[in-house]
């Protein structure tokens, strides 16, 4: 454990762990709408388009490479990177931080129809653009690279300095090929962590048990909100951040004379529609009354970020498209701990739609392109 701090505000202190800048994306994301309340509801929207190259060809393979870069910084815990960084610093050998860097790479899955490149971006925009940190490394808990991290996503942190209430954010992302799908899906996935007790407790109680902010009394500051046993744990309020990936014809198929204000406005044309079914998915779920952030990253193909992040880190291309082994993700000791807190199969958030086979990814229908519906995403509502 790091040496501690001096006690400061708690929203100062989780401000402090969000890692990287607003602006560290900006060369290949482009901020179409940030920080948008959706009228009449308790979400704020955000929506990033890719950027275009000198030849007018969107830069999914500059957005992948770039968040493949945050492996090590979300599937590495932030005390083991310390004392790694601190080798580095006595030794002068960078040794111990290339065997975490490959060590995280070797957590994320080969299937072709995984997700994890949607997480990791949700993961990147979580810290960089809202800068609420990621309390828990869950794919270091993973035991099969086969499997998806079960429960949520991601689980981020804020402070409402008004109430003082600790804002733990429920992360969920979807790579669709279809808009209205990956909406559906997220908030379907969502849901049970808001609203069934079952449901979320597993992810409460391992984030009691690895919670890793690398300083000892902001752990023991925030392990009052999620000890029921604390009155700080009425303090504690759910809040939900979701990304979808999706196809959209907004951007050119190739080397064009387009400029990214085509593909801003095309996209902008669209992004009423895109919101209308995100407040009636929510309607539907019932959790309207839940707070969230809910992130648009519309692609020229969800099949291609997948394909490319998979290349790009090494791993299998040639991946089977079969359902994963049903190996648990957690170790051991930590099953035996979370057994009697399993959620209902009904209510795991790890649920997929029929005939899909991982629970981040969906099979991503090849469509020609018309002229006259340019700029309008694929199964827009």
């Amino acid at each position: 454990m790091s040496p501690t701090r001096p006690l400061e505000p708690l929203a100062v202190a989780l401000a402090r762990l969000a890692r990287g800048e607003p602006t560290d994306l900006a060369a290949v994301l482009h901020d179409v709408e940030r920080h948008v309340v959706v009228e009449g509801t308790n979400i704020t929207a955000h929506c990033h388009c890719l950027t275009l190259d000198g030849n007018g060809r969107p830069r999914i393979e500059s957005l992948v490479e770039a968040v493949a870069e945050h492996v090590l910084d979300y599937a590495i815990p932030r005390s083991e990177y310390r004392a790694a960084c601190e080798e580095a610093a006595r030794t002068g050998s960078s040794q111990k931080v290339v065997r975490l860097h490959t060590k995280a790479r070797e957590l994320f899955t080969d299937l072709i129809l995984s997700g994890e490149g949607g997480e990791l971006l949700l993961f990147a925009l979580a810290e960089k653009l809202l800068k609420l940190p990621q309390l828990i490394c869950k794919m270091s808990l993973k035991t099969n690279t086969r499997m998806h991290i079960h429960g949520a996503d991601g689980l981020h942190a804020g402070i409402d300095e008004v109430s003082g209430k600790l804002l733990l954010y429920w992360g969920e992302s979807k790579i669709f090929g279809n808009v209205t799908s990956a909406i559906r899906d997220c908030l379907k996935s969502l849901a049970p962590m808001l609203q069934d007790h079952e449901a979320s407790k597993r992810d409460l109680q391992l984030l009691q048990r690895h919670l890793d902010v690398d300083n000892e009394d902001l752990e023991n500051a925030l392990k009052k909100f999620l000890n029921p046993d604390d009155p700080g744990f009425n303090l504690l309020e759910f809040r939900g951040l979701c990304l979808v990936g999706f196809d959209c014809d907004a951007y050119p198929e190739g080397p064009s004379r387009s400029e990214l204000e085509e593909v801003v406005s095309a996209i902008t044309s669209s992004l009423p529609d895109w919101k209308k079914h995100v407040v009636k998915r929510v309607t539907e779920e019932k959790i309207e009354a839940f707070s969230m952030h809910f992130l648009f990253v519309p692609f020229p193909s969800a099949d291609e970020f997948r394909k490319l992040f998979r290349e790009h880190l090494g791993l299998s291309t040639e991946a089977k498209e079969g359902a994963p082994e049903m190996t648990c993700n957690h170790p051991s000791s930590v099953v035996a701990e979370l057994a009697a807190a399993a959620a209902p199969p009904a209510a795991r958030a790890g649920s997929v739609p029929k005939g899909s086979s991982v629970r981040s990814g969906a099979p991503t229908a090849k469509r020609s392109r018309s002229p006259k519906n340019k700029g309008a995403p694929r199964g827009a509502p």
